[in-house]
């Protein structure tokens, strides 16, 4: 009997290891690239940050939330999603000036329209203590009843008071 139990509780660990999210979605993979990509930021203030830009390989898709991995001293504030042809990308102190083709990320939904494949996302951070620093992006988002990860492997920096190093 304790090998029936130990068997089962192997079976069910390795179903549970690959319970989670797919990467492999419309959307794609944030790609090899790590690093960080840092806005200084005003004593108390928020930073701003559009240069995780993605494909839409087709379909409709629900971005249900997104994450900073492994923040410290950085809190998200808000985030977006939008067509990237509508869209400047930057970063800056302050926050962004939406658009009109901008959705607010919980509840954000993205139609794939011919000639316009790429999504942008922006997000706003704001540190608390002298530097505020995340590993990375998740955005997760739902297409056609399957969940999907896009992982971006860099993340946002925001020195308070002083310039990026």
């Amino acid at each position: 009997m304790g090998g029936l139990a130990c068997g089962l509780a192997l079976l069910l660990a390795a179903c549970s290891a690959n319970s989670g999210p797919s990467t492999n979605g419309p959307f794609g993979n944030g790609g090899p690239t790590s690093g960080t990509v840092c806005y200084p930021a005003k004593p108390g203030g928020v930073v701003f940050d559009g240069f995780e830009e993605f494909s839409d390989t087709g379909g409709t898709a629900t971005v249900s939330k997104v994450t900073l991995v492994h923040p410290r001293h950085l809190l998200l504030v808000a985030a977006w999603v939008a067509n990237a042809n509508n869209v400047a990308a930057g970063g800056g102190g302050g926050y962004p000036t939406p658009g009109r083709s901008w959705q607010r990320v919980p509840g954000a939904v993205v139609r794939h329209t011919h000639g316009r494949e790429m999504i942008i996302l922006v997000i706003v951070v704001k540190p608390s203590g002298k530097i505020g620093t995340a590993t990375a992006v998740n955005l997760y988002y739902e297409s056609a009843g399957t969940h999907y990860l896009l992982h971006f492997p860099y993340g946002p920096q925001a020195p308070v008071g002083h310039a990026c190093h």
